[in-house]
């Protein structure tokens, strides 16, 4: 049978484990970590004392103790809400652990009490376990998430130990169980000291889970933006051309394609440098973005070549689409840059764009309407550039 004794040492070893995995994700910097890893070494600290319970002084393995764990489950509820961008109570935070400690002064040396003690000790955990689930269950859906899983997960879990750390205190508080020693191997004690001690490494694994689910979701959001002018990527904008192009082929809706570059742009970085270039490029998406829909996609397909889609979008519209950008983009230098890329862009020259127009012939594929996009993008260019042709303008004129 499984003594208190091993049951302290092998959770103490399983925390230490966790110390070692959140190491690794330290570099990610995702807020909250550091609690998490704080927590986890004085909750090991908190555990091999209460493992020495009758070989070291009680001070230490009784108050001391008890009031590492107590220090332990409430950094880890501030990792929680530090993750989430939340305000950390401090001040209540200390005031808590301030009265618990008292508590257990106050049942050990004024009236010694293990079983008052554990109520307490139940008690306490008990609203920090309830504040934890509360705190994940409401902030968890502002997150961008690639699962809910991970934030269920930890909110369920954490809410079964408020309940468990709940009926604990009731039991001894009924005189259920009579509790003489944290070491006896009765049934009830081993029960409520396996929930007490699994419960930071299993809180801890569920943050871990949080962290892995954010750190996720930002490669994905990495892999599917351009990192420069946060435009979509090349990769994602196809991926959306297939999903749109089904959509458009299943409900036979009209779909539109928009291609243009920069109208001597090797000038501009020639003349002026690449990272005037550059800054050119971040404008172009920031006034785009002004001029098309919510559902329209702008991507930078590779150097100064960009293409929008327009779902839903007929010849007509897309035409004056393509327009109002150009107009737009051609319009001077005023715009205010307000992106997390603002770091980057200081004056910006004038410049103008081409377009290329072409609406989705019936049961045209992707590859041929960007080609007519492509050729009314040349038929711009030969008009004299900062232009705007379409595919059956381009048409006509071959």
């Amino acid at each position: 049978m499984l003594s208190p004794f091993n049951l302290l040492l092998i959770t103490a070893g399983f925390s230490i484990v966790m110390l070692f995995v959140l190491a690794s994700l330290m570099r990610s910097r995702i807020p909250g970590l550091q609690e998490w890893t704080t927590a986890n070494s004085i909750a090991v600290l908190a555990l091999l004392m209460f493992a020495g319970r009758g070989a070291i002084p009680n001070f230490i393995s009784i108050d001391i103790a008890n009031a590492l764990a107590g220090t332990s489950i409430c950094i880890t509820y501030l990792g929680f809400r530090r993750y989430f961008g939340l305000p950390l109570p401090i001040k209540p935070i200390l005031s808590s652990l301030a009265i618990l400690t008292a508590l257990i002064m106050l049942f050990h040396y004024g009236h010694d009490s293990i079983g008052i003690r554990t109520v307490v000790v139940s008690t306490f955990f008990s609203i920090i376990c309830l504040l934890i689930s509360t705190t994940v269950f409401r902030w968890s859906h502002l997150q961008s998430a690639l699962s809910p899983y991970p934030y269920r997960f930890t909110a369920w879990v954490t809410l079964l130990f408020a309940i468990g750390h709940a009926c604990r205190g009731l039991v001894y508080w009924s005189g259920t169980d009579q509790l003489v020693s944290t070491m006896q191997a009765s049934s009830w004690n081993l029960l409520f000291l396996s929930l007490g001690t699994l419960m930071q490494p299993v809180l801890t694994m569920g943050a871990i889970m949080m962290v892995h689910d954010r750190m996720m979701a930002k490669a994905v959001e990495d892999a599917n933006h351009d990192f420069l002018t946060g435009a979509w990527s090349r990769r994602a904008f196809f991926e959306f051309t297939e999903r749109e192009l089904a959509r458009a082929t299943r409900l036979k809706r009209p779909l539109s394609l928009l291609v243009f570059d920069v109208d001597y742009f090797k000038q501009i970085n020639d003349a002026q440098g690449h990272a005037t270039g550059d800054n050119v490029l971040i404008d172009i998406v920031e006034r785009a973005r002004l001029e098309i829909r919510s559902i329209d996609y702008i991507a930078r397909m590779g150097g100064d070549e960009f293409s929008i889609l327009l779902p839903e979008a007929d010849a007509e519209a897309a035409s004056a689409i393509a327009e109002r950008v150009r107009s737009r983009l051609s319009g001077g230098t005023s715009l205010t840059i307000s992106s997390a890329r603002e770091a980057f862009v200081h004056a910006t020259p004038s410049y103008t764009v081409s377009i290329g127009v072409a609406t989705r012939l019936n049961d045209e594929n992707m590859a041929d309407l960007m080609h007519r996009a492509d050729m009314a993008l040349y038929e711009a260019k030969a008009k004299g550039r900062n232009a705007v042709a379409s595919a059956t303008m381009a048409t006509q004129a071959a």
